[in-house]
């Protein structure tokens, strides 16, 4: 049994996730969606990597009959127990752009989160509240919310940012702290490009909290 790449552990984590909560495999498609692209060929080239590795099994001509190996199985029962990782970014990806990765106990989910990522400076998004440090857990999917709080790349700089996307009849509304376009006019086409997935989960740490309370009158 080869390791797997990132990536490829991306779409392995993506479809026993589908399987363990939808009761059924994800599509080609919607695999290929899942890493960002349209192209069918990207979700197939992905899965042949993962059935060659020894992780998949499918049958050919049979729709939805990507099935995990035990080899898979194992693997996540192993998970189960303690920790999962996933991919941690900050707002600006590293030279290599490579993210490190955060251990995240698998009872705290019931489907977990792809990814996440921590507000940089000058990213705070106030009317979603979303502040500069909070870590925002995303997942690679958007729902059909007529608002939801979404992970955007910036399609100048690359830098990840939170945005609020409101959906207005066939047209999208993404607000973001953008310095270039703090509010842009979408179509559906346009997001793929631009929203990396939705905000399912925010953590934040409190700082310099007032403890005068816990002093009594004398």
């Amino acid at each position: 049994m080869r390791s797997l790449t990132d990536k490829q552990k991306s779409v392995l984590d993506f479809i026993e996730g589908e399987i363990r909560t939808r009761r059924q495999p994800p599509t080609i498609k919607e695999i290929a969606r899942h890493i960002g692209s349209e192209n069918t060929r990207s979700g197939l080239t992905h899965l042949e990597a993962l059935i060659r590795k020894g992780f998949l099994e499918r049958s050919p001509g049979q729709a939805r009959s990507i099935r995990l190996t035990g080899t898979a199985l194992a693997l996540y029962q192993e998970s189960a127990e303690g920790a999962r990782e996933i991919p941690y970014f900050t707002a600006r990806p590293s030279a290599e752009g490579k993210p490190s990765f955060l251990p995240l106990p698998s009872a705290l989910f019931d489907r977990p989160p792809d990814f996440a990522l921590e507000v940089g400076p000058g990213r705070s998004l106030p009317e979603a509240e979303i502040r500069e440090g909070d870590i925002l857990f995303a997942q690679k999917i958007t729902s059909r919310d007529r608002e939801e709080i979404v992970v955007v790349r910036d399609p100048g700089s690359g830098e990840l940012l939170p945005g609020r996307l409101v959906r207005r009849k066939d047209r999208f509304l993404l607000r973001s702290p953008s310095p270039g376009s703090p509010e842009q006019d979408l179509r559906k086409t346009d997001l793929p490009s631009l929203i990396q997935g939705r905000v399912v989960a925010q953590f934040r740490i409190l700082r310099g909290i007032d403890k005068s309370f816990d002093k009594t009158e004398p």
